[in-house]
């Protein structure tokens, strides 16, 4: 995958939760929210571990602000209310490469 890629998910959301099962599930929904072409780059760098390390925070990206809007109306609709927290979200945060 090229910069490019990686450069055009930039629309994010950090979330917080404490269940690894609502991570998983989470991870499911940004891949299926994402309409980009690569979509493991909206989920990238957030599995278990990574979650463990940042204190269960993970950040998703997407290409579009659609992408994330759906990936949030989908969440709440799917997911128990408190199992996740949304924290904040930005228009210009690119993804970057996990694997070197």
């Amino acid at each position: 995958m090229a910069d490019v890629d990686y450069e055009a998910c930039r629309y994010s959301v950090t979330v917080r939760t404490d269940d690894p099962a609502v991570l998983h599930m989470l991870r499911g929904l940004t891949q299926q929210c994402e309409s980009g072409r690569f979509k493991q780059i909206a989920w990238g760098g957030t599995g278990e571990r990574d979650w463990a390390v940042a204190d269960h925070e993970v950040t998703f990206r997407f290409s579009a602000p659609t992408d994330r809007s759906r990936f949030r109306s989908e969440a709440r609709r799917l997911l128990p209310d408190g199992s996740w927290t949304e924290l904040r979200s930005d228009d210009n945060d690119p993804a970057t490469r996990q694997r070197s």
